[in-house]
C-alpha cells in the first residue's frame, strides 16, 4: 500500500467531492430577485404561497413553514406534547435531528433497530420499545423510501400514540398511492440543500390535524 494521501501521498482524487450541489436556473434566481426587490424580505406573501403549494402536492390539509428541518422536528414534538419523562420511539439511521428534537422537549429518546434491506424503522423493535411513557414514534423515510406507514399507524393507534414523519429526504415519495405528507399525524420536510428541493434553508410541518 502506497503512503495515504493524509500523509503526503497522492490523492486517489484531484477533483473534491462535495457534500451537496444544489441545481439552481434563472427561474430561481429571478423568484429570489423579485422577493428582494419587493416589500417583504421575512414573513410575507412567499411563505402563504410556500404553505399552500405544499398542500396541493401532498393532499395534506394544513402546512407551517419552519426555519430548518431541525426546527420543524422540534415544533412536531412540541405540538405533541411531548415533555419530562415522556419516551419517544425513533431510529439511530439518521441524522441526530431525529432524536435531538426529542430531548429540546426534555422527553427522552429511545432508539431501535432498522430493517436490513430499507434501513427503515424495524417494527417489531417499535412494539417491542413501548412503554407506558411511550408518548410518540419518529420514524424516519431513510435516503427518500417511505417508511412502513400503514403498520405503524396501526401501532400508534392501538397504544393512543402519535405518529411524526421524519421526510427530510422524502418529498414527492409516495405510499400505496398516497403523498408523503399525507399519511402520518405530523410529517416534516426539509429544504437543506442536500435534500431533494432547496431554499437553502428552510423546512415545513404537516398535518391534516387543524389542533396539532
Amino acid at each position: 500500500m502506497g503512503i495515504l494521501a493524509i500523509h503526503g501521498g497522492k490523492p486517489t482524487r484531484s477533483n473534491p467531492i462535495y457534500y451537496g450541489h444544489q441545481y439552481i436556473d434563472e427561474t430561481d434566481c429571478n423568484a429570489v430577485r423579485e422577493v428582494l426587490l419587493g416589500d417583504y424580505l421575512t414573513t410575507g406573501p412567499k411563505v402563504d404561497e410556500l404553505e399552500k403549494r405544499l398542500c396541493e402536492l401532498t393532499g395534506a390539509r394544513f402546512a407551517v413553514a419552519i426555519s430548518n428541518g431541525t426546527a420543524a422536528l422540534h415544533a412536531a414534538c412540541y405540538a405533541a406534547g411531548i415533555g419530562a419523562g415522556d419516551e419517544v420511539i425513533t431510529t439511530p439511521i439518521t441524522f441526530a435531528a431525529s432524536a435531538n428534537c426529542v430531548l429540546y422537549c426534555g422527553g427522552k429518546p429511545v432508539f431501535v433497530d432498522v430493517e436490513l434491506e430499507t434501513y427503515n424503522i424495524l417494527l417489531e423493535a417499535v412494539e417491542a420499545s413501548i412503554t407506558p411513557r411511550t408518548k410518540a414514534v419518529i420514524a424516519v423515510d431513510f435516503t427518500g423510501q417511505a417508511a412502513k406507514y400503514d403498520e405503524l399507524r396501526n401501532i400508534c393507534e392501538r397504544n393512543n400514540l402519535i405518529l411524526i414523519g421524519d421526510a427530510a429526504h422524502s418529498i414527492g415519495t409516495k405510499y400505496n398511492g398516497i403523498c408523503i405528507g399525507n399519511v402520518a399525524d405530523m410529517t416534516t420536510f426539509s429544504f437543506h440543500p442536500v435534500k431533494t428541493v432547496t431554499s437553502g434553508e428552510g423546512g415545513a410541518v404537516l398535518t391534516n390535524d387543524e389542533k396539532l
